[in-house]
Parts: structure tokens; C-alpha cells; sequence
């Protein structure tokens, strides 16, 4: 056709090309997709690489401040390191030689303790040098209450000169101290167990020496301990008086200081001694066959002579309970009858200024009587409140509880004690005068019991301000007037 056809093969070739072209640009489309993964693949190394850098130096630097911190913990540790020791001064009693040295005595017996408990130290610990650890003493007891009854043994003549002695005791060691909590058994129970949760875990603390073994009561604090390999090796009870079953029974490591602590108990009645300083004192105040008031806390009956022997009367010719002034040449001036009658004592209750009652503080209970009473409860099981403290009980044969032979004024005064922690269901607002349960913690706002029956008395006011008779009268306590008259 005229020499001007275009030949199939040009058309061919270009579809051909165009192909190509196409697949060309798909490679190039795909490599630019892989680019910008590898760019985002690449960034985000580069953060975690940035990351990685920061962390690492975060904690080469905190592992730096730790082993620094850790350093001077170690020097820390190894300087002011003490051995602690505390007992329950109410019953760990020293020697009666020491006490009746007053002043001089508190010094020996700080000087004997130091000495007994360095060289524990040097035992135990063969390859230390204790003689660089301090010792801290810690004797917590109730001063007028221990006073009073070395007083009634004749230890002492006054309970002031144990002020003197634990005076002397803290001065003669600067570490050493001599802790009145006052009337209470549980004050000084609750000081002696809250210093040693605070002291044992203690890094410094190298050693404990725990003088409890007198009282069972003690034995819940130990317990955990037992178990305990690296407590119970820092951890020596001090033995006076003859350990306990249960203190035995825990397997601690056990030491007596016989020049330091009695062995026995202190007596429950005054002895009888000839010319003890109490009956000297009761000579001066007393005439002549009558008896002298006793000091605080101590039965006059005991000094009162066993078969007096009053002077007969002139006017009746018989024995009677008088005593006569007798004058010049034996003359007779007169008879005078000073014979007391006694007249019965109305029973009465504590009410603070909110006539919310309060509950008198219990005497502390003996350490004798309350073995009794827990022995006597092994045997017999519980025993019945009503019955031995007020003398009756309505249920009679009926009773869960043991009745028997009444209790002991001492085993009284221990199941005044547990009945007392009981909560009355009035709480404050009871006015029975014969009602033996609790009606407020005794420890007030100060109650760090983690469950406490009394919770909801904790913000009562516990200080008297008037008795409160039987018969519905009320009378004003002049100690509280005085207080608010200054």
C-alpha cells in the first residue's frame, strides 16, 4: 500500500517497552515502600538505642549511690554498736544487801550488771571486740509499789529509799536507767514489751538480754522468736527467780546473776524480825501496847502484839480494852477507853465531772497468788466471779464456773484483774456499787491495743472527780477540788 504501511514489529516492540516501563515503576514504587520502613525500623532503633543509654546510666548512677549508701551503713553499723537489757523490774529483785544500801547499793548494783553482762558478751561473741559495744540497762517497774513492800519485808525502812537507789543506779552508768511507770501491772508489762519490739530488730543492737522468766505473761512476746535462728541467737533471758515451764520449753539461751538478783520471791507477809526499822518507827508513833498506824500498802494487824495485855481498868476490876496514864508513886490518874468501834463502810463508786463512772486502779497482783490461781484453775477450770468475790451465787449447783473454797485475798485480787478486763454492758453509765466487770480502758487515749473491748471509751475522761454511795449520794473528791481551785 503505497510502501507506507507501518510494520506490526515497531507495534509490538512498543507494548513490549511499555511493559517494561510499568515493571520498572513497580520496583521503584516497592524499593521507596521498603525505604520508609527501614527509615521507621531505623528511628525507632535509634530511640530504644537513646532509651538504653539514659537507662543505663540511671542505674549506674543509682547503683553508684547505693553502694555508697551501703558503705556508710556498714561504718555506720560497725561504730556505736550496744548489747540492750531489759527487765521487769517488779520481778527481777536484786539482793536485799543492795537495797538496804541505799545510794551506795544503786551504784554496786549498776557497777555488777555491767560487769555480768560484759563478760557474757565476751563469751558469746569470742571473735569481736565487745569491749567497744555500749551497754543500755533498762529496769521498768512500779517504784512506789516495790518500795512499799521492800518496806513491809524490812529491806528498808522507807519506800523513798528506793528512789535514792534507782537514782544512784542511772547515775553510776550514763546508758543505764531506772523506770517508774507507776501503779499497774500492765503499765510495766506494756513498757517492757514495746522496748524490746523496738530494740531487737535494731542493726546496732548486737544483743538482747530479756529478764522476764517470772511471769508467764511474757511467754506470747517470745514466742515468735523461737523460730527465728537469727534472732534467737541475739536474744539471752535473764533467769532470777527460777524460770518458768514455758520459758524453758522455748529452748533461748538462759543466764543467772546470783550476785546481782534474788533467787526467791519476796515474802507475801511481812517477817516478824526483831528491831527491824519498822517496828521502830511503829514504837516511836504508838504508846505502849497500841498498835501504830502502819505505813501505806501494809496490814497493821501484823505488828499488833499476838495476846495483848491491856491494863486493868481500876473501876471494874476486869480486862477491858483500855489503857491507863499512870502517875507518880503509881497513883491512877485515869481510865480512858479508846476502843473503836467500828461502823459499817458504805460502798461507793468513781464518777468523773461528766457523772461517767471510772474504775479505781487495782492494786498489783502478786506473783505467788497468781501461780495459785492459775494452778488452781488447771485443776478446778474457772472460777465462778459472783461466788468468790462477792460471796454468793444465785446459780448455786447449777454454775458453769468453780465454786469451792473462796479464793485467797491475793487470788481475789488476780480474779479482780480478769474480771475487770471484762466489758460492762452499761460501760460508763453503771452506778452498781457491787458490779466487778470494766467500764472504760484503763489506758485511755494512750490504748495501742490493736483490739481493745473498750474501744469506744477511749476519749472518756478517767480522772475521779466524786464519789457516788449506794444510797444515791454524791460527794466532791477534795484532791479534784484542790486541782481546780489552782
Amino acid at each position: 500500500m503505497n510502501g507506507h504501511t507501518v510494520p506490526t514489529s515497531y507495534t509490538e516492540r512498543l507494548e513490549i517497552f511499555r511493559k517494561v516501563d510499568a515493571e520498572r515503576d513497580g520496583m521503584v514504587a516497592e524499593m521507596m515502600r521498603n525505604l520508609e520502613e527501614l527509615q521507621l525500623q531505623y528511628a525507632e532503633k535509634c530511640d530504644d538505642y537513646k532509651n538504653e543509654v539514659e537507662s543505663r546510666r540511671m542505674w549506674q548512677s543509682k547503683a553508684s549511690t547505693s553502694e555508697r549508701a551501703l558503705t556508710e551503713q556498714r561504718q555506720a553499723s560497725g561504730s556505736n554498736n550496744f548489747a540492750l537489757a531489759v527487765l521487769d523490774g517488779d520481778g527481777a529483785i536484786f539482793n536485799d544487801y543492795l537495797y538496804a544500801q541505799g545510794k551506795d547499793g544503786g551504784a554496786d548494783a549498776a557497777h555488777l550488771i555491767h560487769t555480768e553482762l560484759r563478760n557474757h558478751l565476751k563469751v558469746t561473741y569470742p571473735e569481736s571486740n565487745v569491749s567497744d559495744w555500749s551497754i543500755v540497762v533498762h529496769i521498768i517497774l512500779n517504784v512506789q509499789g516495790l518500795g512499799t513492800k521492800l518496806q513491809s519485808c524490812g529491806i528498808i525502812s522507807n519506800p523513798n529509799e528506793l528512789t535514792s537507789f534507782g537514782r544512784a543506779f542511772g547515775l553510776a552508768q550514763p546508758l543505764f536507767s531506772f523506770i517508774d511507770v507507776g501503779g499497774g501491772k500492765e503499765r510495766a508489762d506494756h513498757k517492757v514489751r514495746e522496748t524490746l519490739r523496738l530494740f531487737l530488730p535494731n542493726a546496732q543492737c548486737k544483743h538482747v538480754f530479756f529478764g522476764p522468766c517470772h511471769d508467764n505473761g511474757y511467754l506470747p512476746v517470745l514466742e515468735p522468736y523461737r523460730r527465728d535462728v537469727a534472732t534467737a541467737s541475739r536474744l539471752t533471758l535473764i533467769e532470777t527467780t527460777p524460770a518458768e515451764p514455758g520459758f524453758t520449753q522455748l529452748g533461748l539461751s538462759r543466764i543467772r546473776l546470783p550476785q546481782v538478783f534474788r533467787s526467791q520471791n519476796l515474802p507475801n507477809r511481812p517477817a516478824a524480825a526483831v528491831n527491824s526499822p519498822i517496828q521502830s518507827t511503829l514504837a516511836i508513833r504508838a504508846p505502849p501496847g497500841l498498835p501504830a498506824r502502819a505505813p501505806p500498802g501494809i496490814d497493821p494487824t501484823a505488828y499488833m502484839p499476838k495476846n495483848p495485855s491491856p491494863a486493868p481498868s481500876i473501876e471494874s476490876g476486869t480486862t477491858s480494852n483500855s489503857w491507863a496514864a499512870v502517875g507518880k508513886g503509881g497513883a491512877v490518874a485515869k481510865s480512858i477507853d479508846i476502843s473503836t468501834k467500828k461502823t459499817p463502810q458504805k460502798r461507793s463508786i468513781l464518777l468523773n465531772v461528766h457523772d461517767e463512772r471510772v474504775d479505781p486502779e487495782l492494786p498489783a497482783m502478786d506473783s505467788n497468788a497468781y501461780h495459785r490461781f492459775n494452778d488452781r484453775v488447771k485443776a478446778n477450770g474457772k472460777c465462778c466471779n459472783n461466788y468468790h468475790l462477792q460471796g454468793k451465787c444465785d446459780a448455786k449447783e447449777y454454775c458453769d464456773y468453780s465454786h469451792g473454797e473462796r479464793l485467797s485475798p491475793g487470788e481475789q485480787l488476780v480474779l479482780k484483774h480478769k474480771a475487770r478486763s471484762l466489758s460492762c454492758p452499761n460501760k460508763y453509765n453503771c452506778r452498781d456499787v457491787h458490779c466487778f466487770l470494766g467500764h472504760h480502758c484503763k489506758y485511755g487515749k494512750g490504748c495501742f491495743l490493736d483490739y481493745c473491748r473498750f474501744s469506744d471509751t477511749h476519749d472518756q475522761d478517767i480522772e475521779p472527780a466524786k464519789r457516788m454511795y449506794e444510797d444515791g449520794s454524791e460527794e466532791w473528791l477534795s484532791a479534784y477540788l484542790d486541782k481546780i481551785r489552782s
